[in-house]
């Protein structure tokens, strides 16, 4: 099976190519330039998905049977500076992807899978968050992940277009960019580590609770939901279990021999903070048997791994 993955060199297309490779797909990365080496076996190409004839000529060219649309901006803090941006990249970038494999020769053979976000929910929905709740999204980060979804699925409904949308919640591993709880909470450990500040974190709220599962483990799911997963559909990516952000906290500092102490920043409080998510992952494990392998423990310390051997 053909596989184009747009975002390739990203967080999360690092680890979806390598899955994928492992499972005997032929993979091409998407993205908008190019890097000289990349991962062996994967060819690379241009690809900005702000035009749809450029769209179409690399679809025709290569005539992958599965797009991952993984490309788009992913920070919920990010969002609420760059509103503007936030909405080019997640919503007219994939108005352009689908419009383009619309108008290709792959209309009626291609599947797509476009990545969303637990981020869509908000705040209201019962726990443990099921597919079906009413989306509420408080940031312009989940409105943009909603929009995505919507679009997508009707462009399934009025062309019948092979697409399902993925709602992923938090993801983390190493590699992870600035910007998210777990590298955040790492840099400043292995900072204070190696003298580079004073001994002491600053943080945002610790008492909010999150359902985090390992990125090795959500691109299995994507794999599984190209081979099993029904077209139409919206699946939940997630652990279906909360933990506090206290809880990733202990977990990190437990891994250094530096003493450390930890005080709240009110500049790093988010707006419209929902104390607690975590969602449901039953029907994406009827679909396709998949499961979370990896602890939030292994994670953690891996994550933990990968910032003192690369800082």
């Amino acid at each position: 099976m053909r596989a184009l993955i747009t975002g390739v060199t990203g967080f999360v297309g690092r680890y979806l190519v390598q899955n994928l490779l492992d499972n005997g797909y032929e993979v091409w990365g998407g993205t908008r330039k190019c890097p000289p080496y990349f991962i062996k076996d994967v060819p690379t190409v241009e690809i900005n998905l702000s035009y749809q004839d450029m769209i179409v000529n690399v679809l025709e060219e290569i005539k992958p049977d599965v797009v991952f649309h993984l490309s788009g901006q992913s920070s919920v803090k990010y969002s609420w500076d760059h509103i503007e941006e936030t909405f080019k990249s997640n919503v007219m970038d994939s108005i352009n992807l689908l419009e383009a494999i619309k108008n290709s020769s792959l209309k009626n053979s291609v599947r797509v899978i476009t990545i969303g976000s637990s981020e869509e929910y908000g705040v209201g929905a019962e726990l443990p968050i099921v597919e079906e709740a009413t989306p509420n999204p408080m940031n312009p980060y989940g409105l943009s992940k909603l929009t995505v979804g919507k679009i997508a699925l009707l462009y399934h409904g009025l062309h019948r277009m092979d697409i399902i949308h993925a709602r992923a919640f938090n993801h983390i591993g190493p590699g992870q960019s600035l910007g998210f709880v777990t590298t955040d909470f790492t840099k400043q450990i292995i900072d204070i580590e190696n003298g580079k500040v004073e001994p002491v974190m600053y943080v945002g709220d610790l008492s909010s609770k999150r359902d985090f599962t390992d990125v090795r483990d959500i691109v299995e799911a994507y794999r599984l939901l190209n081979e099993k997963g029904t077209t139409g559909e919206t699946y939940n990516v997630c652990s279906g279990v909360s933990i506090s952000i206290q809880e990733i906290l202990d977990t990190l500092v437990s891994f250094s021999s530096s003493p450390i102490k930890v005080i709240v920043d009110e500049n790093k409080l988010r707006p419209n903070n929902i104390k607690e998510y975590y969602g449901s992952n039953d029907k994406l494990r009827k679909a396709t048997g998949w499961k979370p392998l990896i602890p939030v423990s292994q994670s953690l310390y891996d994550i933990y791994l990968h910032w003192k051997n690369t800082h």
